[in-house]
């Protein structure tokens, strides 16, 4: 078989040369899942023992797009790198170059595809291992989350998530200076020092994000709630599920999700309902007149059986006549449900409302209403039985 066709030159480069470059960037779309796959695997080794064994798949998962980057930057630098003879030889345009020994500026250098290709080169592969790094601290805050889950430590869980935002944000702020310093040719100490002079602008421009961060750390060492409490500030009421750089997550009664800032939480006044340990519901019946003093005695005793015996209810409930309105016999209904974290408060409300609803259809002739009707029937009497209403 006739090979000598490899050696012909077309632009610089050898066919023997662009048969490489296209293999590597073939093997690299082909295989870099594969690859990938067997270096996480070999990586999580390293962590199997911290994390119990059990989270091979977010593992996986998040070091998946990382991992791959690096692979196929590295794949497609080294395919590139087979024509370098023809890049180092396209110029893009002309830079100046500086000599420090001089002194001065000598004559303008070409800059060429090489030397873009190289910026790319480092601009990916520093992106990609900073992603890693902060996927790896992702992870390791998942672990220990999870482990505080299980212990019930509430406090951990609190200061976790906060704890990790912290240092994957200063794990990208040393990678983009890395970028700048070594991709884009910054003097980084010089950046750093005019950010230390612009920091008083800066201070003002983000005035209540600092707010926010502050009030944050203040929350962790004040500790007025923890993760899974119930509280109330600014109108809203709800369990809290997550305390970050600039709000607090609130999920309320209606399952809905609502963001509180920080500096809140310090401001306003903040109401910890699980610091009592149960939640009070009070309501207001209305039963029909005319019922007979025996009647409204068994129908309020039952109530209160019926509520003391409702599971996820706690101390002792309250029901008692509270006063005669323009269409019905007010009854006042007083009880507690218990906050802890197993107890669903919406349906022991409900289970005690059913409850409520069946005992007044059962002992008192349902529930009074304003309405106006035509009475063609004796009205109800149970007080003085045998008489007729004029």
């Amino acid at each position: 078989m006739n090979i000598d066709f490899l050696q012909d030159v077309y632009w610089g480069n050898s066919v023997a040369v662009y048969l490489r470059f296209a293999i590597i960037l073939v093997l690299a779309l082909l295989l870099k899942r594969y690859i990938t796959a067997i270096f996480t695997r070999l990586f999580f080794t390293l962590f199997k023992k911290f994390s119990a064994g059990y989270h091979g798949q977010q593992f996986h998962q998040l070091l998946l797009k990382p991992v791959e980057g690096i692979l196929v930057t590295l794949f497609f630098y080294i395919a590139f790198y087979q024509l370098s003879l023809s890049f180092d030889r396209l110029a893009l345009f002309k830079r100046l170059k500086p000599i420090k020994e001089l002194g001065e500026h000598a004559s303008t250098r070409l800059f060429t595809v090489m030397d873009l290709i190289d910026h790319l080169f480092l601009l990916f592969l520093l992106f990609y291992i900073t992603l890693l790094v902060s996927r790896l601290i992702e992870f390791v805050f998942l672990v220990l989350i999870d482990k505080a889950k299980e212990h019930n430590d509430k406090e951990r869980q609190q200061i976790m998530p906060l704890l990790r935002d912290v240092l994957k944000v200063i794990v990208w702020v040393f990678g983009a200076l890395s970028i700048l310093g070594t991709v884009f040719h910054v003097n980084v100490s010089a950046l750093v020092a005019g950010l230390g002079v612009g920091g008083i602008a800066i201070a003002f421009a983000a005035k209540e994000s600092l707010e926010n961060l502050m009030a944050s750390f203040m929350v962790m060492l004040d500790k007025p709630f923890i993760i899974g409490d119930w509280i109330r500030i600014s109108g809203v009421e709800g369990n809290v599920e997550k305390v970050g750089f600039r709000s607090t997550q609130i999920r309320t009664f209606d399952k809905s999700i609502v963001a509180i800032p920080n500096r809140k939480l310090i401001d306003d006044n903040l109401e910890n309902f699980s610091e009592r340990g149960m939640r009070r519901v009070v309501l207001s019946i209305g039963a029909v007149y005319g019922l007979s003093r025996t009647s409204m005695e068994t129908t309020m005793k039952e109530i209160k059986n019926r509520i003391l015996h409702t599971a996820g209810t706690v101390g002792n409930p309250v029901v008692q006549l509270d006063g005669f309105g323009d269409s019905a016999v007010q009854i006042q209904v007083v009880f507690f449900i218990s906050v802890k974290p197993d107890v669903d408060f919406g349906a022991i409300r409900q289970e005690v409302y059913f409850a409520i609803y069946e005992i007044m259809y059962r002992h008192a002739q349902g529930f009074a209403y304003p309405t106006q009707v035509q009475i063609n029937a004796e009205p109800v009497d149970e007080i003085t039985p045998g008489t007729q209403s004029v």
